[in-house]
């Protein structure tokens, strides 16, 4: 994990390729945790494309990609 990278999203700061930023409430569009929702904890890595950390609403955290997630509301 790259601690600037998390860092940076922590402060909410702009990142290529980045959808969503810290404490984002979004809802998962697929797989086994598919109509789950949840908030953003941290972006784990944008290798391949953005991981997030999620925070899921009915407990546990799991490891998600960008592109199965679907944003809600922003956290101000």
């Amino acid at each position: 994990m790259n601690t600037d990278l998390c860092q940076a999203f922590l402060n909410r700061e702009r990142i290529l390729g980045v959808e969503y930023q810290h404490n984002d409430y979004v809802r998962v569009t697929d797989g086994p945790h598919e109509g789950k929702f949840g908030s953003l904890v941290s972006l784990l890595s944008t290798e391949s494309e953005p991981m997030f950390l999620v925070e899921l609403e009915d407990g546990g955290d799991v490891e998600i990609g960008q592109s199965r997630l679907c944003f809600i509301s922003h956290d101000n």
